[in-house]
């Protein structure tokens, strides 16, 4: 599927984690956001990284966070 500039999001479901239990390197209750509710009245810009979070992806392709 294509999205182009101006197009609607299609309707959708993302899972969020906000909180993970470090010992277990595992997310705790993730929660399911609905994508054209969570876009609503906003501009955003989706991107997709072929093997996003793999090793060499998360060292070489996605900016640190700081």
């Amino acid at each position: 599927m294509t999205i182009k500039a101006g197009d609607r999001l299609p309707e959708g479901k993302l899972t969020e984690a906000t909180e993970f239990d470090t010992a277990a390197g595992c997310p705790l209750n993730p929660q399911d956001i609905d994508v054209v509710q969570a876009a609503k009245g906003k501009k955003i810009v989706i991107f997709g990284v072929p093997g996003a979070y793999t090793p060499t992806c998360s060292a070489k392709h996605v900016p640190a966070m700081s």
